[in-house]
């Protein structure tokens, strides 16, 4: 398979070749951190899906190993070994996942005594729906993550809540549509990750019928003392006041989810499909989310304080959390989204991951910063203080390049938009800045480079609280663009893919006066 890496990241951990997405299983084991991940290593394309596998010391130098799960068993057939988590029981590495098919999805396990080969249990599939309670759908019950307390290790999955009446008649009427269509010769019906029951061949009422039949988007807790026996305990949502009907009837699954105590606050990470726009909040598509609040390990119930996007750029979904030796809470997602153009398809290669973050809770908001370990990796520092704008874009000698970390801050004054304009050329720029108008932090990719096709994509806001000064923390590798806004409070996390030779960087305000206070810029070479 030729690749062509125009676009490739330089310190962001990518793909070697083919198809990746979510980050699976990761965990610090034996000296070093692991990042699994969702791979199809035949095509830049979705397909079954086999556990590519990274690790690091850094967490910005990655080295791959060997395929870690590959679709091999009769379980697995159709759709592979799906996202799912690791953990550690008596020194052995143990990772959980999804044995997909289009209507039955089941949890399985592996383990491994060296961290790099790994091996499935006879027993497998050890968890399924029928297990547990009559409400969860057999056909969306995925993403398993084990939380460990005590003696108990309890999982914590991705569901749909179902009648069961309806759910049985629905799979009546797919059987008896099958054999017609058996009988009429019709083309064989492809399965995809995003398979809905939206067929124009199918009366409309019929439709909303069966959307009623797969049920709304939820999470589950069940618990096992050996990994084999297990207790249902619940469901995680029931409707709360002050919180959206949107959240309780999501027409999806709360994909990827993940939880953790955070500076004294249980957090709980997912990734919600279709969540409908509220808004400048949820505006892709598919969301990546944090709620905080109180997981009862007895009942299930996870009673909601508040509900916040994680990030409000274009690419990042299916985050995930490790807690590190020194005590550091690690995130990294995929950085990229569903259902979107994808430019380096053509290129043989689809998937990156976010620069990991450090998590903190404080002031009622989850904080992320970029990874320490960056910092040894800087060269060539420029700086430069004070420069006034007024209706003005401004060059600073030094500040250029497309591998580069750039801190800035700006007292806005009177401009409608104060910010900055990236990976700048003849054609091409990427803008970060904030409108005065509507309060928000505006990323725009407009003219970023390579044209993206889908709407609505060109545009990305971020609500923040109204001060004097905006910092902005940014880094740039390639074809990828990370925003730390006011020490981390928000981010926006965005690819973009100009020409090679856009590499200018310039400070800007329009429609009034603004003062850049001081910008450093630092090479980022490894």
């Amino acid at each position: 398979m030729q690749v062509n890496d125009t676009y490739r990241p330089v310190y962001h951990a990518s793909v070697p070749k083919a198809w990746s997405n979510d980050p699976n299983g990761l965990i610090y084991y034996k000296g070093r951190a692991h990042l699994f991940f969702q791979y199809y290593p035949y095509k830049a394309q979705w397909g079954p899906m086999h556990w590519g596998h990274f690790t690091t010391e850094d967490f910005i130098k990655w080295e791959m190993h060997p395929i870690a799960l590959a679709p091999d068993r009769e379980y697995e057939e159709i759709c592979g070994c799906c996202s799912g988590n690791s953990f550690v029981k008596d020194d052995r590495l143990w990772l959980i996942y999804t044995a997909a098919q289009p209507e039955l999805q089941r949890q399985c396990l592996a383990y491994s005594d060296d961290g790099i080969h790994f091996h499935k249990v006879e027993d497998n599939p050890v968890l399924t729906s029928d297990m547990l309670s009559e409400e969860v759908s057999p056909r969306d019950f995925r993403d398993p993550k084990i939380i460990r307390r005590g003696e108990w290790y309890y999982c914590l999955a991705g569901i749909r809540i179902i009648d069961p009446v309806l759910f049985k008649k629905r799979q009546e009427r797919l059987k008896q549509k099958e054999q017609e269509q058996k009988q009429e010769n019709a083309a064989k019906v492809q399965w995809s990750p995003s398979l809905t029951v939206n067929d124009d061949s199918v009366p409309s009422s019929q439709v909303e019928e069966d959307k009623e039949a797969l049920g709304y988007g939820n999470m589950l807790l069940c618990r096992t003392r050996d990994l084999k026996n297990w207790e249902y305990a619940g469901k995680l949502f029931e409707k709360q006041e002050g919180f959206s009907d949107e959240f309780f009837t999501l027409d999806g699954v709360y994909e990827c989810p993940d939880y953790f105590t955070c500076d004294g606050t249980e957090i709980l990470l997912a990734s919600p499909q279709n969540l409908p726009q509220m808004g400048h909040r949820f505006q892709n598509l598919h969301s990546c989310i944090y709620m905080t609040g109180h997981l009862n390990m007895d009942t299930g119930h996870f009673e909601i304080n508040s509900i916040e996007d994680l990030d409000s750029g274009f690419d990042i979904y299916a985050s995930q959390v490790l807690k590190m030796p020194d005590g550091r809470h690690i995130l990294i997602a995929w950085k990229e989204m569903w259902d979107r153009q994808y430019p380096t398809q053509q290129d043989k290669w689809v998937g990156t991951y976010t620069l990991p973050r450090e998590l903190h809770y404080r002031d009622g908001h989850l904080y992320q910063s970029p990874v320490r370990e960056i910092k040894k990796y800087r060269a060539n520092k420029e700086e430069t203080g004070q420069i006034p704008l007024c209706n003005a874009s401004v060059s600073v000698k030094g500040f250029s390049g497309k591998t580069i970390e750039i801190k800035a801050s700006f007292r806005i004054g009177g401009a409608a938009r104060t910010g900055v304009k990236l990976f700048k050329g003849k054609e091409h720029e990427t803008l970060v800045y904030y409108d005065a108008g509507k309060s928000a932090v505006v990323f725009d990719r407009t003219r970023s480079g390579v044209e993206l096709k889908t709407e609505g994509d060109t545009l990305r806001y971020c609500d923040i609280d109204g001060e004097s000064v905006l910092r902005l923390h940014i880094f740039l590798d390639v074809s990828s663009v990370e925003v730390f806004i006011n020490d981390g409070r928000y981010t926006m996390t965005c690819n973009v893919y100009p020409d090679p030779e856009d590499t200018g960087v310039e400070f800007f305000c329009e429609e009034g006066n603004a003062l850049l206070q001081e910008a450093v810029k630092y090479d980022i070479i490894l």
